[in-house]
């Protein structure tokens, strides 16, 4: 069953069906959205417009291979466990996703000028955490200033101190889209960007049902120290962006020579 799926990948690869590789330019504009532990989020507030830039080189007329960056506001309003909370932040996305589309597709031929595709891959997002203690500790699961005095110093100057810090998020896109030509070196598509991410940062609510377990003492009277309970991990947590969109494609790059199933479409 292996050998089965390479040998279809090898043939979407190198088959001769688009003889030439060719590469195109992109700009994509919409807007996008989030979904993680806020809950009876104001949909409204949630849609912020996003735009980007990429650059796509196509093995041939099934596959391609796309290098793209996203600029703009990921931001919501709503509850958390009962209690108000909000956020609004810009975030960069540096991706590289793979294309793959159900249907041969030409930018400029009339027989293969639309098509419908999926696309995934990784990417990662630069953007900024907020932590801020005085909006946390009406959590339900976060330390009361009371128990906050009990800490530890270095651990206590960790949860009170305010702080904003530059965070890189690993995440990976996954998508789908249609596309059409419309002249004989341009097209235009419609897709939708789902992006998984592997921190719980994006909303400013990292983990927010961990607490801290208080140390104890062991039995010849020597103190033990605490340690933080926490929920999520690498592979689990609840941050996702969703994108939704429009691109406007140049194919800037028709191989070595004119092909004949580059017809002009016009």
């Amino acid at each position: 069953m292996k050998r089965f799926f390479v040998i279809i990948f090898s043939i979407l690869i190198f088959s001769s069906v688009s003889a030439q590789r060719t590469a195109d330019l992109g700009i994509w504009g919409g807007v996008g959205s989030y979904t993680g532990d806020m809950t009876d989020v104001d949909m409204a507030s949630s849609l912020n417009p996003n735009v980007g830039l990429f650059l796509r080189y196509n093995f041939n007329s099934r596959v391609s291979l796309r290098t793209s960056a996203m600029l703009g506001t990921i931001g919501a309003t709503g509850m958390y466990e009962e209690k108000p909370w909000d956020f609004n932040k810009f975030m960069t996305d540096l991706s590289l996703m793979g294309e793959f589309n159900f249907f041969r597709y030409l930018i400029g031929s009339k027989r293969y000028g639309a098509t419908t595709y999926l696309l995934g891959g990784i990417g990662t997002s630069l953007f900024t955490y907020s932590y801020d203690y005085d909006r946390m500790r009406n959590m339900l699961f976060y330390l009361q200033p009371t128990e906050v005095a009990m800490l530890p110093l270095d651990v206590r100057g960790e949860v009170t101190t305010p702080a904003d810090k530059s965070t890189v998020g690993l995440n990976v896109p996954i998508g789908f889209g249609f596309k059409f030509n419309v002249g004989s070196r341009l097209g235009i598509g419609v897709e939708a960007i789902l992006r998984k991410y592997f921190n719980d940062k994006v909303d400013d609510l990292d983990d927010p049902r961990k607490y801290y377990v208080q140390g104890t003492t062991a039995a010849d009277g020597t103190p033990t120290s605490g340690s933080w309970k926490t929920y999520n991990s690498f592979l689990h947590n609840n941050d996702f962006t969703f994108h939704v969109g429009v691109h406007l494609t140049y194919r800037f790059f028709n191989g070595n020579s004119e092909c004949p199933v580059y017809e002009n479409i016009n």
